[in-house]
């Protein structure tokens, strides 16, 4: 039964066990067993340990933005999104999206400011997304992409962004928040 209280009454749960399901370089699927404070026992609760998220809206000098089109497997979609990737360990934020707009795009240069960060899922993933606008970058060599990427690189005006969220066409929830946050520093 679930309970309405006040924040003097929440409490973080107390960790009494825990085990790794899953542990690869991907991430980290980890099987906890939680008591809350009333000594109600959760178990099990599976937590998803990811390294963080980098993202970067890259304006191009005539306004227009840089994106990607790439498949996702997990939702069996081509998906509109923003150039970006995982951190690597104990990388910058910052540093990782610079790195990802040029192995994805070949992008380099610009005026770098943080749109924000959050987390994308908290009730079950530790990781955080971390986007960046990057204005006046320029496409000075060829993307160096993963051996598992397959990236087509677009590029749309805000107006056509818009659309394409409007559409569903650009479906990154994620990505939609930044863009949004975003949204009244660029030009059409």
């Amino acid at each position: 039964m679930s309970r309405v209280c006040d924040a003097a009454m929440l409490h973080p749960w107390e960790i009494t066990a825990s085990r790794y399901i899953v542990n690869d370089r991907w991430l980290r699927l980890r099987a906890d067993t939680c008591r809350r404070q009333d000594g109600l026992t959760i178990d099990p609760f599976y937590v998803l340990e990811k390294r963080d998220w980098v993202h970067v809206i890259p304006v191009l000098p005539d306004g227009r933005i840089v994106l990607v089109r790439q498949y996702r497997h997990g939702a069996g979609i081509m998906c509109l999104e923003f150039p970006g990737g995982v951190t690597e360990p104990d990388e910058d934020p910052l540093v990782g999206a610079q790195r990802e707009l040029v192995e994805e795009c070949g992008a380099t240069g610009g005026t770098w400011s943080h749109v924000t960060t959050f987390y994308p899922n908290p009730a079950r993933q530790s990781n955080q997304f971390h986007c960046y606008l990057a204005r006046n970058v320029e496409e000075t060599q060829a993307a160096n992409l993963d051996p598992n990427e397959e990236i087509e690189v677009l590029r749309l005006t805000p107006t056509e962004i818009d659309a394409a969220i409007a559409n569903g066409e650009f479906s990154q929830g994620n990505h939609i928040a930044a863009y949004l946050l975003a949204r009244s520093q660029l030009v059409n």
